[in-house]
């Protein structure tokens, strides 16, 4: 075979090969689509939760409180923040979390998730050097 009749071969396959939609393309198809609208959602209220609890200071225990956030693919919720009544809006906080909420289920079911299901035990909190943590559950 002449090196340009080489050529033609290999740029016909390869020209052949990219047009064969690979399962990474439907992925990134996917992902630019409405599941890339609704993971982008639903980070930005993550952030809008870390936000909301971000300022932990407490002078007591009883300024200290978790809720659970998001949405394991067996039921329950993710993970739990601990925040300070003081200097958090629990109305929004409740509101942007069944927003979350809502918006984890979607995603988990679009992707097909999995998990152990073994339930998370959310943590005790308490005002820790004056601000609201993990606290001792024996205390």
């Amino acid at each position: 075979m002449n090196k340009s009749l080489t050529v033609a071969v290999l740029l016909l396959s390869l020209s052949g090969c990219a047009t064969v939609p690979t399962q990474k393309d439907k992925l990134a198809t996917q992902l630019d689509g409405p599941l890339a609208q609704l993971q982008l959602d639903t980070r930005q209220l993550q952030l809008r939760l870390e936000r909301l609890t971000e300022n932990k200071d407490c002078t007591e225990d009883s300024q200290c409180k978790v809720v659970g956030v998001g949405s394991r693919p067996c039921g329950g919720p993710e993970q739990y923040l601990i925040y300070s009544t003081l200097h958090t809006d629990e109305k929004m906080l409740s509101y942007t979390n069944d927003r979350y909420q809502k918006l984890k289920k979607q995603q988990n079911e679009k992707l097909g998730l999995m998990s152990t299901c073994q339930m998370l035990l959310a943590p005790v909190s308490a005002c820790v050097e004056n601000k609201c943590a993990i606290g001792n559950p024996s205390r």
